[in-house]
């Protein structure tokens, strides 16, 4: 055997030893990738049984309208801890001891703005069986939140209350 045939035979071994490694390593990702999505859905279940999502739309009264979905929150959390983890605590409030709730004051800078004395931001929920939006009649701390959820903060002129244009 000539020199040149024992280059080509190494050659051909190490690249069939390479393909058999890199399909090895094909398959140990493969089942990585299968345990890794058996345990996020496992994670997922186990997160529906202490927390659940929401959709939260954020209508600033100037054309913007930011919507945060799928908004994990824990049990128990009202619309006011909700709109907090939402803006990441970019909200300046009132409490109100006597009525138990907060004034919203500004959702992420806006708000407050003493040109527009009769504007503030209305609390609406999403009512699946009417197909519309309706304004909540209490404060945002007493609002019990379900995972079936669509709310809204609308910065808005409430001059015009009880017909307020809806914040969708």
């Amino acid at each position: 055997m000539s020199g040149k045939d024992n280059v080509w035979k190494t050659i051909t071994l190490v690249l069939v030893a390479m393909l058999v490694a890199t399909a090895m390593m094909t398959l140990v990702f493969y089942g990585q990738l299968a345990t890794s999505e058996e345990r996020y859905r496992s994670t997922v279940a186990s997160l529906d049984s202490i927390s659940y999502s929401l959709d939260i739309l954020f209508n600033f009264g100037n054309g913007t309208k930011v919507w945060h979905n799928d908004t994990r929150i824990p049990l128990g959390f009202n619309l006011y801890n909700a709109t907090m983890l939402a803006t990441r605590g970019d909200l300046k409030s009132t409490y109100y001891p006597q009525y138990q709730t907060h004034f919203m004051n500004s959702i992420e800078g806006v708000g407050g703005d003493s040109s527009k004395p009769s504007w503030a931001w209305m609390t609406w929920h999403f009512n699946e069986s009417t197909g519309k939006w309706e304004t909540y009649d209490i404060g945002a701390d007493m609002v019990t939140l379900k995972s079936t959820n669509k709310v809204a903060w609308f910065y808005q002129d409430t001059s015009k209350y009880p017909d307020l244009a809806q914040p969708n």
